[in-house]
């Protein structure tokens, strides 16, 4: 998050003297959280992504907002009295923002439960709606200890996330952390790799998961199994030829917010329906 003091900053310890009545969500975060903390009528615009239910699990909830994209001037046009942007959001936008002297909250990458707390804490705070943050958080970490609860019988799964480029996540990544909720071992955290990391086939074969994660859009399982499939050399890996390839839609796995929680609930019930590695 930005440092606090600048104009048009607000940081953990200022927020807009009233509450904002024109809030501008810019990031998929952002908007998770206050259709679940703010009344509808305070939100002023929501990211278009948010429509596309490749990156969106809440298509349906914003049916009735406006959409605006990146652009400051698409976020100044809907005259907002306070922008949520995230950590990725270009510098030039923040700058142009500062400039107009429109409050900004820039809520931080997570990398843990905690993190996502904080980044709910911090929007509800710069809101006026710590109240309805806290609420929200509490039901949040409920839901992680009844995942946490689950788990372990789960320990010997030594579980990697893949993609078409053969990316995976490994120690300090959300999904290491989202793994650790599950129950589960982070196969790419345990072979020394970072956050994100890109792999070689060979990598992969001499790492023999037990399980692989794919982001798949529902209904398309079977296109990625064939790419598994078709991938010189990863069809021999025992995971892809005893099925063991959990498919999880995409924009569940990429979420930064509460919905986090019900990732690892998707992850944890796919690996113990399979029993044991």
């Amino acid at each position: 998050m930005m440092a606090c003091g600048r104009r048009g900053d607000v940081g953990d310890a200022e927020r807009p003297a009233s509450p904002p009545q024109r809030i501008v969500a810019a990031s998929l975060l952002a908007t998770e959280v206050l259709l679940e903390i703010a009344p509808h009528a305070r939100l002023a615009g929501v990211h278009e992504l948010t429509a596309d239910p490749r990156f969106s699990l809440i298509v349906d909830a914003v049916k009735d907002l406006r959409k605006v994209g990146a652009e400051p001037e698409q976020l100044l046009a809907v005259r907002p009295d306070l922008v949520i942007l995230d950590a990725f959001t270009r510098p030039e936008t923040v700058a142009l923002l500062q400039g107009a002297g429109v409050p900004l909250l820039r809520t931080q990458a997570p990398a843990s439960l905690d993190d996502i707390a904080a980044n709910i804490r911090r929007i509800g705070h710069a809101c006026h709606l710590d109240v309805e943050a806290e609420g929200l958080v509490s039901r949040m970490m409920t839901r992680a200890a009844e995942v946490r609860a689950t788990g372990g019988e789960l320990a010997p799964w030594r579980v990697c996330s893949l993609d078409g480029a053969l990316h995976t996540y490994g120690r300090g990544s959300l999904f290491d952390a989202m793994l650790g909720l599950v129950g589960a071992r982070d196969l790419a955290a345990e072979r020394g790799a970072g956050p994100f990391r890109k792999l070689d086939v060979e990598t992969v074969l001499a790492w023999r998961p037990d399980a692989l994660i794919i982001a798949a859009a529902p209904g398309h399982e079977d296109r990625e199994l064939q790419w598994l499939e078709q991938q010189p050399g990863l069809a021999l890996l025992p995971c892809v030829r005893n099925h063991r390839v959990l498919f999880v839609p995409g924009a569940l796995l990429a979420s930064t917010s509460q919905h986090f929680v019900e990732l690892a609930a998707f992850v944890q019930k796919g690996l113990l329906q399979w029993g044991k590695p």
